[in-house]
């Protein structure tokens, strides 16, 4: 699958598609990555019945790793890397097994010691079904 370049840098962009295509946890889940733009990144997932709760929906716990998930690549769309402070996230309608659902990172603030990003899992119905807020601190810039 190619992911579409909405305007990085070519070197970055691989280093990206490369970073996430070797992620354990990537692999494992299952994400697919469909763009990365300037601060910004698409992510597509499909639940599996091994990553539902009780309730026969999707487990919170993989829904808060989508959201940090594409958060922490649109921080490293802009060139840094960085690792996750803290995280805050809402669920709003369940996802359910098999959905199509596309989580969108996007940065909101950058500093030069820590970056606000939000997320948003989109449902396959265009309703916002998971709402995230993430800070990550900067360990580096690529490159450095």
């Amino acid at each position: 699958m190619t992911v579409l370049n909405k305007g990085i840098k070519q070197e970055l962009y691989k280093e990206i598609i490369n970073d996430f295509q070797n992620s354990p946890l990537v692999k494992l889940l299952g994400f697919n990555m469909l763009e990365i733009g300037n601060g910004i990144v698409v992510i597509e997932f499909q639940p599996r019945k091994e990553v539902l709760n009780t309730l026969g929906i999707l487990h919170g716990g993989v829904s808060a790793t989508l959201c940090d998930t594409a958060m922490g690549f649109s921080v490293k769309s802009l060139g840094k890397i960085s690792t996750t402070v803290e995280m805050k996230v809402n669920y709003l309608y369940p996802i359910n097994l098999g959905e199509r659902v596309r989580a969108c990172g996007k940065v909101i603030k950058v500093g030069e010691n820590i970056c606000v990003a939000e997320g948003e899992i989109i449902n396959e119905i265009n309703k916002v079904a998971v709402k995230s807020l993430g800070t990550y601190f900067i360990l580096k810039k690529y490159g450095n």
